[in-house]
């Protein structure tokens, strides 16, 4: 097992070279919605991401920028110290590479900043590579949503981390997060347990 974690440590620092991540801006909107419209059967519009952006306080977004490109995005709102992340995507180009982990990992530090003890998602069972990054980086399926995908009707599993600061969640998500040196990347969270 530490060999596996190795090279995914590994990975993450050979994504985090040249990577940066900042908050997601009005201009950005285009090149995400081609990014999504390209890697998900049903792409937002490009107004719901202007919404977000500017209308939805509960909303933080992200890029993340590799060399001069934009290659990656993902959002979630943080209410009532949950955070339930809304979106996450990968260039077709770039998938494969850690820039997925990469980013999700980033998500789960700016969580953290975020003073969220949670954090929550929905995912099609058929998208069997994010499944088991989530899976692999700590969550879990506790539910499904019926008929939630509007383009075919398929399910969503509803996954969740249960409490940020359990230390065995803690512990795991502290070291492969110092792997990463991601300008824009919020502060490694402390190691003390939080009620």
């Amino acid at each position: 097992m530490s060999a596996v974690l190795d090279a995914r440590r590994e990975r993450l620092q050979e994504a985090s070279h040249g990577t940066r991540l900042r908050d997601m801006h009005l201009h950005d909107v285009p090149r995400v919605h081609t990014i999504e419209k390209a890697v998900f059967p049903s792409a937002w519009p490009e107004n719901a991401y202007h919404m977000e952006l500017t209308r939805n306080h509960f909303a933080h977004y992200s890029v993340l920028e590799h060399g001069e490109s934009l290659i990656g995005f993902a959002g979630m709102w943080v209410i009532d110290r949950e955070a339930h992340i809304t979106t996450i995507g990968v260039d077709s180009g770039h998938q494969g590479s850690g820039f997925g982990r990469l980013l999700f990992l980033l998500q789960i530090g700016r969580a953290y900043a975020l003073s969220a003890h949670c954090i929550t998602l929905e995912v099609r069972p058929s998208n069997t590579r994010a499944v088991a990054l989530y899976e692999s980086s700590g969550l879990a399926v506790i539910g499904r949503r019926r008929g939630y995908y509007n383009d075919n009707g398929e399910d969503a599993l509803i996954m969740w981390s249960g409490h940020l600061h359990r230390p065995a969640f803690k512990d795991a998500f502290i070291a492969a997060y110092a792997a990463c040196e991601v300008p824009g990347m919020s502060p490694v969270p402390s190691k003390e347990y939080v009620q």
